[in-house]
């Protein structure tokens, strides 16, 4: 049903074809105009000049996953940190919803009935679980925010300048979200539930977006020293730092004011306001500047903060410690700490597992540039920080309020690649908690070196194995009176230079022993070579039942350099018990030609092996770093 009225505050013509509208801000003189349900108008206070926004227009249409929608209207809320933009937007089959947009998320949610209770506003925790029918949501930002103007057609009714008291939040899995709004008189709650878009999901055409002029084109002036603010600043925008005095200046309200100060000397940072970054082929400028630090006893941990922006990207965060750098983006979701926890605990965030790094509290000591929120310099923030290299997630607390942040390592290769050419970034000192472990290419090189010779040589020891001939070119028995004078054996035969021979011998042996002594002799009779041998059997019976120790066989291996016919000279002694006279046992020896001795690969294989223990032993170590710092701060607590 249209709706023909004249603005009551100036008399302007308007018309109003949705049904379900409430409320209009003149277009004119920017008047809230009423009417109830007898059609009877009603004049409201005056909506402050509202800036710009760079993604949709009153009037505008766009796309939202396919389905067109149009620009109803907006209202603007002004809260602690900063203020949202709530659009209403009318779908193809008429109904009406909620686009949210702040600090550049968007948020698309309509009325949702409540079936059960909830909590009333003043026992609200951020945090907090709450029931929404069959969903569980998740409390993340709890305030009380006032409505500072409109523009357009309006699908209820709220007063310019009053204050209303809200809860948001999302879903466990990040998979919804939702907005509780209290109402100021009863404390009644209104719920509104929805999703989370991606920025690129929902924009008005570009040619609908010839806009009246935006507060991003005035000048702003500092209420503090006087002078103009000159820098860069965009739609979102919500703060400025003055840069002749430090000031920072809320742009929230029709007239800039002071909400905090730099009192120290500006920091070192790395990148100055105006520099472009490019991640992910995304050209971004680097909007606003902070630096928080964290103080231990007497050590002071400093992380610089870099807030990026791009028009059709959006935000992203990029932190700055020790050389180190992140990149991180909001998320939403569920994130239990629970109490008492240690460095390295798991932690379940949606289906991923992370470890438990560290938690403390870090103040804002100095912020530049521009934000889209409200940073004054002093306030506190609680983080708990989690790790799965290459991955990081923030829970910070600061308020009312609880933010998820999700991100990433990055590289040196990266940062040097996304920073304009010439300009270098700082080395990096120590092992940050999210980076990953990635092994030099030496040792790299050196480990697949090794697992190559590892397994060539268990290759070869199974082939020389079992491919061992083997062959016999001498047994012989040989008695007491033989062995003990010295003993030529019979001749034997080598047919090749350099042929290795193992002797292979048994004695009867009962609590006894043989100490052995052999001596190859050429058919000149000439010694070529020498070795020894021994063994020894004992048995008995004791307290503790049967025992035995030592063994009555013996082996050698020996080299014959030259071709040619031998005999093996052999004696020996032995004796019985302590020092009890010999048991003149006869002894069995054989010789074997074409014989593998095996322990010739054993020492090339225990190097190889440990060889491949490098590339671990090197994670081990760098994982040791990487924990080093929270454990020592664990222990000293």
């Amino acid at each position: 049903m249209e709706r023909r009225f004249h603005c009551p505050s100036c008399g302007a013509a308007h018309l109003v074809t949705n049904p379900g509208i409430l409320m209009k801000i003149c277009d004119y003189c920017r008047t809230a105009i009423y009417w109830d349900d007898e059609s009877a108008l009603r004049a409201g206070n005056k909506s402050l000049d509202l800036p710009l926004s760079a993604r949709f227009k009153v009037g505008a249409s766009g796309k939202l996953k396919k389905e067109s929608f149009r620009v109803l209207g907006r209202l603007v809320y002004a809260h602690d940190t900063g203020t949202w933009n709530e659009w209403y937007v009318e779908m193809q089959d008429g109904s009406i919803l909620w686009l949210s947009e702040d600090e550049g998320e968007l948020f698309l949610e309509k009325p949702f009935t409540l079936t059960g209770p909830v909590p009333p506003f003043d026992d609200l925790k951020p945090g907090m679980e709450i029931a929404l029918g069959p969903k569980i949501g998740v409390v993340e930002e709890i305030g009380e925010a006032r409505c500072i103007g409109g523009e357009g057609e309006i699908p209820f009714q709220v007063e310019i300048g009053e204050t209303y008291r809200y809860a948001d939040g999302a879903g466990q899995d990040g998979s919804f979200s939702f907005g509780l709004e209290y109402d100021a008189g009863t404390g009644a709650p209104r719920a509104f539930i929805g999703r989370i878009l991606e920025l690129k999901s929902a924009k008005s055409s570009p040619e609908d977006k010839t806009a009246p002029e935006s507060r991003v084109g005035l000048i702003i002036r500092c209420p503090s020293c006087g002078k103009p603010y000159e820098g860069a600043r965009v739609s979102t925008t919500e703060m400025v730092v003055c840069e002749a005095c430090g000031a920072g200046l809320d742009l929230t309200e029709a007239q800039a004011k002071v909400v905090g100060k730099n009192e120290d000397p500006e920091p070192l940072f790395t990148f100055p306001v105006g520099t472009p970054l490019t991640f992910d082929k995304v050209q971004y400028e680097v909007m606003g500047r902070l630096l928080y630090d964290e103080q231990e006893g007497t050590k002071h941990y400093r992380t610089f903060e870099y807030v990026l922006y791009n028009p059709d990207a959006g935000y992203l965060w990029l932190s700055e410690e020790r050389g180190h750098f992140t990149l991180s983006s909001p998320f939403h979701g569920s994130v239990a700490i629970p109490p008492g926890i240690k460095p390295k605990q798991k932690v379940r965030v949606g289906q991923d597992t992370f470890k438990f790094y560290e938690q403390g509290t870090q103040s804002l000591k100095w912020v530049d540039g521009a934000l889209p929120w409200r940073a004054v310099v002093g306030e506190s923030t609680h983080y708990v920080h989690l790790v799965k290299p290459p991955e990081c997630i923030d829970r910070e607390k600061t308020g009312r309020e609880i933010e998820l942040f999700r991100g990433r390592y990055v590289s040196p290769e990266e940062m040097q690649a996304a920073v304009p050419k010439g300009r270098r970034i700082p080395s990096r000192g120590g092992v940050y908690s999210c980076q990953p472990y990635i092994p030099y290419a030496s040792l790299v090189g050196l480990w697949k070196i090794a697992c190559v010779f590892l397994i060539l040589n268990v290759l070869l020891l199974t082939y020389s194995c079992t491919s061992e001939k083997k062959t016999a070119v001498l047994h012989e028995k040989i008695t007491y009176d033989q062995y003990s004078k010295e003993h030529l054996t019979q001749p034997f035969a080598i047919k090749q230079d350099g042929t290795i021979l193992r002797l292979a011998g048994h004695a009867p042996l009962k609590n006894s022993w043989l100490a052995l002594d052999f001596a190859v002799v050429n058919a000149g009779e000439s010694v070529v070579s020498e070795f020894s041998g021994d063994a020894s059997y004992y048995y008995g019976t004791d307290s503790d039942g049967s025992w035995s120790e030592g063994s009555s066989n013996f082996s050698s291996y020996f080299k014959i350099k030259k071709a040619g016919t031998y005999k093996l000279l052999v004696h020996a002694t032995g004796g019985s018990g302590i020092n009890g006279p010999p048991m003149k046992e006869p002894i069995q020896i054989s010789l074997y030609s074409d014989v593998t001795i095996s322990w010739y690969f054993f020492i090339p294989l225990i190097l190889a092996g440990l060889m491949t223990f490098a590339e671990p032993l090197g994670r081990l170590i760098f994982e040791a770093r990487r924990w080093q710092q929270v454990a020592e701060d664990d222990d000293d607590d």
